[in-house]
C-alpha cells in the first residue's frame, strides 16, 4: 500500500477545548465545536454529528492550505445518524405522523457529507462507509486506494456519537470527530507520513478515557498523534490479533 502525507488534522469532542486538554480529563463545561464552514442557514438545519464533521473538516483543510470546494471526501461513521433514525421510527410507531423533510434527510448515513459538500460547493467525489470498530482502518484504506489510483489529495473524516436505546453502548463515550488531510506527495505543509496500514496484534487506540469506547477511537488517536508530533505505530482498533495498525513517521519535504 502506498504512503500518504498528512497536511492537516482536526479534532472535536465536548470537554476538550484544545489539544493540550486532550492529554488530560474532559471538562464537561467545554464544547469546542466551531463549524465555521457551514453558513448560518445550514448550521440551523444540521445535526450535531454534521456540525462536528464540518468543524474538523474545516480545521484539517485550513491547516493543509487546501480548498474544501475541490477535495474528495471519505466519511467514516460506525453508526451515522442512527439517533435521528431511531427517533423517527419511535414517532411513527406512536402514531405521531410523518417526520419533517429536514429530519428525514438528516437521518441518512451520508447526511454530514451532504452538508459539507453543499457548504463548500463541492460537486466532486465523496463516499460514506461504516465498518464497526474497523471504520477508521476501512476509511484510511478507501482514501489510500483513491490516492493510489488518482493521486492528488483526499480528506478523511471520522465521526460518531453514542447511539440511543435500545442500541446504547454498555460503556458510554463522548461524541467526537477527527479529520486528516492526506496527499499522495509531500508538500510545504506536510506534517507526517502514513505508511504500512496493516492487520496485526494490536492494543487499544490511545485516547482519553472518556473516548475509550468510541468506535472511531483509532482515528482520534491518529489525528492527535499527528498534532502532537508523535511517531511510531498507531493502533486503530480493534484490539487483539486482528487489529489494524498504521505507521506514523516524519516526512521529508517536497
Amino acid at each position: 500500500m502506498i504512503a500518504a502525507y498528512v497536511g492537516g488534522v482536526g479534532l472535536c469532542a465536548p470537554g476538550f477545548a484544545h489539544l493540550g486538554a486532550w492529554l488530560g480529563a474532559a471538562d464537561p463545561a467545554v464544547w469546542a465545536s466551531r463549524p465555521e464552514v457551514l453558513p448560518a442557514p445550514l448550521r440551523r438545519r444540521a445535526s450535531p454529528l454534521s456540525t462536528m464533521v464540518a468543524d474538523v473538516a474545516g480545521r484539517a483543510a485550513a491547516q493543509a492550505g487546501a480548498s474544501l470546494s475541490t477535495l474528495p471526501l471519505v466519511l467514516g461513521s460506525a453508526y451515522g445518524e442512527l439517533g435521528i433514525a431511531v427517533q423517527i421510527l419511535a414517532e411513527l410507531h406512536q402514531g405521531e405522523g410523518l417526520p419533517s423533510p429536514t429530519r428525514f434527510h438528516n437521518s441518512v448515513h451520508n447526511a454530514p457529507a451532504g452538508y459539507l459538500s453543499i457548504a463548500a460547493g463541492n460537486r466532486g467525489f465523496s463516499t460514506a462507509l461504516a465498518a464497526g470498530w474497523e471504520t477508521p482502518a476501512a476509511s484510511l484504506l478507501e482514501a489510500l486506494a483513491l490516492l493510489s489510483t488518482r493521486g492528488g489529495e483526499v480528506l478523511v473524516v471520522l465521526a460518531d456519537e453514542p447511539p440511543p436505546a435500545p442500541f446504547a453502548p454498555a460503556h458510554p463515550y463522548l461524541p467526537a470527530a477527527a479529520a486528516l488531510h492526506l496527499s499522495a506527495e509531500p508538500g510545504p505543509r506536510t506534517r507526517a507520513r502514513l505508511q504500512r496500514l496493516r492487520r496485526e496484534e494490536a492494543g487499544l487506540p490511545r485516547v482519553p478515557v472518556e473516548l475509550a469506547g468510541h468506535p472511531c477511537a483509532g482515528a482520534l488517536a491518529l489525528a492527535a498523534a499527528v498534532a502532537l508530533g508523535t511517531r511510531g505505530a498507531v493502533p486503530l482498533g480493534p484490539a487483539g490479533a486482528h487489529g489494524w495498525v498504521v505507521d506514523l513517521d516524519a516526512a521529508a519535504g517536497p
